[in-house]
């Protein structure tokens, strides 16, 4: 979000005249949204893939921008701190072979970062919180020197009105009293982006909201941050609490966290979305940009929304609703919890499994909501990073009016049909479907995914060695796995 912000700093008519803005592209969408016709078109899939950059002894290695610089490619981007990229792949048509090709794309673009930064002592890893990461790497001085990140963390600053507050329970609980938002950089996701056409968007997306903690526990890769042992999915938590900028005591304390959920089911469109964040977060990054006249509310040529995009974009929801005025305007979901690595194929089935749940439970979802209360799908959600295969989740049961306690790991199982079912209604072929979703089970059945091979791997490192050579060497063991292209299930534990 805030690409190219321009302005450093902001006054009161700013604020005032993006606030305006706000509220006439709201009425612009709401006016798109009635035209027939709009969205309309075949399924896509895309995805974007965060990754960490190390050196040869494993710990982060501060060149981004120079790498950027040697690979002069569209698609890659700078993020939060120095040691951060993003690749966004190509969109894809959802029918056929697209997870094998998202699979591709991933290793094609990690070989080239790689051999474009052997001259800078870097490599790119793909996983969700870098062990190795220390205190150096989560300062102002880490910071990316981009606008856009020194406007946000000032932001965050002002309207927070205090230091932030990190408190972070588990094996060895993580507090931290800090003064910048770059320990937020510590997190790298994979998220995955599913094209809906504007009458299936409301199902959709309950779908995938109820999809989340699932996919999340069977897909775990963060338990480690700054040498403590904390959640299967430490990210969660941790972005949750590096971007909450409420205070009990200060006045904007209102309305949720700006990175969660929601609150409640969607019920009727995407507008719903749009209208929350305009009316319930406190404006960040007020950087106008004029849409041309031309372009307003017309469906031959869609405005960008830019102000109402730049806004909702700083609301950082695990779902989050897109409009995008590309391909004539169209609406997609950004499915954002799910982890960076292992492999490309540990991604990519992540990617077909949450997909496939989406689609397969949309046309169920009046019947699964009315069991369910939101609060209940917060639960398992939150349930899911902190404790992976071993949370407890309140579910839908097909023989009670009500929801009940069940392991993850039972859900999960449940799930694998309806996955495959919904993929096939994507006309994705069915020896990928078989292929991508025989990992899922795989890892169901061995208990073993990322987060989990990780604490058994340090376990077995700190016999011989203190815990930051083991964290080191856990990342050279976890780098050579990755080398070798098999899903984390099929990995070894070196005694």
């Amino acid at each position: 979000m805030g690409n190219n912000v321009q302005t450093k700093r902001f006054t009161d008519s700013h604020y005032a005249r993006f606030a305006e803005n706000l509220q006439k592209q709201l009425s612009t969408l709401e006016k798109l949204l009635q035209q027939p016709g709009f969205g309309v078109g075949n399924t896509t899939l895309g995805a974007e893939l965060e990754l960490t950059l190390v050196n040869q002894q494993g710990d982060a290695q501060w060149c981004n921008q120079a790498l950027l610089d040697l690979a002069q490619d569209p698609l890659l981007a700078t993020e939060l701190n120095r040691y951060n990229l993003e690749y966004n792949l190509s969109p894809l048509p959802a029918r056929g072979k697209p997870f094998s090709s998202m699979a591709q794309a991933i290793d094609h673009k990690l070989q080239h970062i790689n051999t474009l930064g052997k001259n800078l002592n870097a490599r790119g890893v793909t996983i969700g919180i870098l062990p190795t990461l220390n205190r150096r790497d989560i300062s102002h001085s880490a910071m990316t020197d981009d606008n856009r990140y020194h406007v946000l963390n000032k932001a965050l600053k002002e309207i927070r009105g205090h230091p932030l507050n990190i408190d972070i329970d588990g094996q060895e609980p993580l507090q931290l009293s800090l003064s910048d938002l770059n320990i937020e950089g510590a997190n790298t996701s994979f998220q995955i982006h599913l094209r809906v056409e504007p009458d299936r968007f409301a199902a959709c997306y309950n779908a995938a909201q109820l999809a989340t903690a699932a996919s999340l526990a069977i897909s775990t890769n963060s338990p480690f941050l700054l040498g403590h042992q904390l959640w299967e999915e430490t990210r969660i938590i941790l972005f949750k609490q590096s971007v909450e900028a409420r205070h009990k005591q200060h006045k904007h304390f209102i309305g949720p966290c700006r990175a969660g959920l929601g609150e409640q089911w969607l019920e009727n469109s995407i507008l719903e979305l749009f209208e929350s964040s305009v009316r319930d977060y406190p404006i960040l990054i007020p950087d106008h940009h004029q849409e041309p006249r031309s372009k307003q509310g017309s469906t031959d040529n869609p405005p960008k929304l830019a102000d109402l995009c730049l806004h909702h974009g700083s609301v950082w929801h695990w779902n989050r609703g897109i409009y995008d005025s590309a391909a004539g305007g169209h609406l997609r979901i950004e499915m954002r919890a799910l982890p960076s690595g292992p492999t490309s194929l540990d991604m990519a089935a992540n990617a077909a499994f949450m997909i496939g749940i989406t689609q397969g439970l949309a046309n169920a979802m009046p019947r699964f909501s009315e069991q369910l209360p939101f609060s209940a799908v917060q639960h398992n959600f939150y349930a899911a990073a902190r404790d992976g295969l071993d949370a407890e989740f309140q579910w839908p049961q097909q023989t009670r009016a009500t929801a009940a306690p069940i392991r993850a790991d039972k859900v999960i199982k449940k799930l694998l049909p309806i996955a495959a079912q919904g993929l096939l209604e994507l006309a994705v072929e069915q020896s990928e479907i078989d292929f991508f979703l025989n990992i899922i089970e795989n890892r169901l059945e061995t208990r073993q995914t990322g987060a989990r091979w990780q604490r058994k791997q340090l376990a077995e490192l700190e016999k011989s060695s203190p815990r930051k050579q083991a964290l080191q060497n856990l990342l050279h063991l976890y780098l050579t796995h990755c080398a070798s292209g098999q899903p984390v299930h099929q990995w070894s534990v070196l005694c």
